[in-house]
């Protein structure tokens, strides 16, 4: 249950773990908040810097998001350079906050050559009945929005 890379939850975890917080906020009225998140321009990184360079790059960022993420919630590697964050007991609002905190924490990573590492981030908060897999898709449209209006942002 473990992404071998970065050794934080792997998205088998996460859904795992979405179904469960899913069920327990639907049974106890409890808000539940998602973050999406996605490193801005990766691929350039890879494509530019080699695949070695791009793992040591993720998991600088992963050092950093276990830095900012809050005891309970769980962050997981949903694949390749996207990464999602289950925060039980939590608002969009509680959710807005720790998405900022994450974008700021990740721009004092230090340039991979002329490249800034920067997070386009999506916050959502499951509605009353919505299933797993809509709150996930809802958390990845919002982290597209972000990568739509510029990159480097939050976006609900």
């Amino acid at each position: 249950e473990r992404d071998t890379l970065t050794r934080i939850a792997n998205r088998y975890r996460l859904e795992k773990a979405l179904l469960e917080e899913c069920e327990r906020a639907q049974r106890f009225r409890l808000p539940l908040a998602v973050i999406a998140m996605d490193v801005d321009d990766f691929k350039s990184i890879n494509d530019q810097h080699g695949h070695a360079v791009g793992d040591s790059t993720l998991l600088q960022v992963v050092e950093r998001l276990e830095q900012c993420v809050r005891q309970g919630d769980l962050l997981a590697r949903w694949g390749g350079d996207e990464f999602m964050v289950i925060l039980p007991k939590s608002t969009v609002e509680t959710a807005r906050i720790l998405a900022e905190r994450i974008r700021l924490a990740i721009l004092d990573l230090p340039s991979v050559g002329e490249f800034k590492v920067t997070l386009s981030l999506g916050v959502v908060q499951r509605l009353n009945d919505e299933t797993p897999a809509n709150l996930m898709a809802r958390a990845d449209q919002a982290l597209y929005r972000s990568k739509a209006a510029g990159k480097n942002r939050v976006s609900p």
